[in-house]
């Protein structure tokens, strides 16, 4: 993807994270210096929608990312932004004081933390409410939220006893630790002491991804020492 291209792009994404709205090419070009006109923005978000990066909710609204353009986004975050972890979770972290550590985690994040320490296979999350805060649903859907979240702990036993890359972002239907195509899950594995350690940021799509990136990468260097 051509420099300029990823630049609009992200930039939709980052609004739509912030505001919930659909994005014009008309506030692209008055909040961002592309060196081009919105006519030619238009055609590059056009562009973007033809190869399923974006979405246009209506044919005289702005567009929305789509969940590719989501694990794009996300992907881009992992990649290049550097490591940013708070010397109060590093030290949960280091000392393996697990519950403390995923309530400080969830709680700087805004979303709900898992995880599961092996070769024990022992599993722990935050509170649901961190997550179902998020969320304006009808009762029927926040039930089938909690089903889900009933079966995560062996989800995340099987997930983590299985996961190769040091993290990764799974968006929507994607995930394999969450069914509800309503959430993202940003998952990293670490050594700590010998046992190794499946984390999981969950939240809603509009999760705030470059920050939890930062943090999941500043986990992976405090794990290396």
């Amino acid at each position: 993807m051509e420099p300029r291209t990823t630049g609009i792009l992200k930039a939709v994404i980052s609004e739509f994270i912030e505001s919930g709205e659909p994005v014009s090419s008309e506030w692209l070009y008055e909040h961002h210096d592309f060196g081009i006109k919105p006519a030619m923005i238009r055609l590059e978000l056009g562009g973007l929608t033809d190869k399923g990066y974006l979405v246009q909710p209506h044919t005289a609204a702005g567009r929305v990312p789509s969940d590719k353009g989501l694990a794009f986004f996300a992907k881009s975050a992992i990649e290049e932004d550097a490591p940013a972890c708070g010397e109060e979770l590093l030290g949960l972290f280091r000392e393996q004081a697990w519950p403390e550590f995923l309530s400080e985690f969830s709680s700087e994040l805004d979303i709900l933390g898992a995880a599961s320490v092996f070769p024990e296979r022992a599993a722990y999350k935050s509170m649901l409410t961190n997550l179902v805060d998020h969320f304006d649903w009808p009762p029927s859907e926040i039930r089938d939220l909690v089903r889900d979240f009933e079966n995560l702990d062996e989800r995340l036993g099987k997930m983590g006893g299985a996961f190769q890359s040091d993290i990764q972002a799974f968006i929507g239907r994607k995930s394999p630790v969450t069914k509800s195509e309503h959430l993202a899950v940003i998952a990293g594995s670490y050594g700590v002491d010998g046992h190794r350690v499946f984390v999981c940021a969950i939240g809603p799509k509009r999760m705030d991804y470059k920050k939890t990136a930062k943090v999941m990468k500043g986990l992976k260097i405090a794990s290396r020492k």
